[in-house]
C-alpha cells in the first residue's frame, strides 16, 4: 500500500495493541501522535487519540486516561463523524469503571 508510511503503520501497530489490551505496548507508540497532525486532520487526531486514551486506561491510569480523553473529545465535537462517535462511546465505556476518580468523574458528568 503506496500510502502507508512509517507513521501510519506505527499507529497501526499501536492500534492492534489497543484492541489486545496490550497498553505498555500501545502507549509508548501513540504518546508523540498529537505533535504530528494540526487542525486540518481533526478526525484522524481524535481516532487516534482516542485509542491512546483506551489504552491508558487499560494501564489502569485514569488520570492520563482522562486527560486524553478530554482532548479527543473536545475535537469530536466539531466533527459530526460517526466514526468519531462511536469512537467516543468507546472511551466513555473503558473511562466508566473509574468513575470514582475525581478527574474521571467529573469529565463524565460534565458529558
Amino acid at each position: 500500500m503506496y500510502w502507508v508510511d512509517e507513521g501510519e503503520l506505527q499507529i497501526m501497530e499501536a492500534r492492534v495493541y489497543t484492541e489486545l489490551h496490550r497498553p505498555l505496548r500501545a502507549v509508548p507508540l501513540l504518546n508523540d501522535v498529537p505533535s504530528r497532525y494540526d487542525a486540518t486532520h481533526g478526525r484522524e487526531l481524535a481516532l487516534y487519540l482516542s485509542w491512546l486514551a483506551v489504552a491508558y486506561a487499560d494501564a489502569n491510569e485514569p488520570e492520563a486516561a482522562v486527560e486524553v480523553a478530554r482532548c479527543m473529545l473536545e475535537i469530536a465535537d466539531d466533527l459530526g463523524s460517526e466514526r468519531t462517535d462511536e469512537r467516543t462511546r468507546v472511551v466513555r465505556n473503558a473511562l466508566e469503571r473509574f468513575r470514582d476518580v475525581p478527574e474521571v468523574h467529573d469529565a463524565l458528568g460534565a458529558a
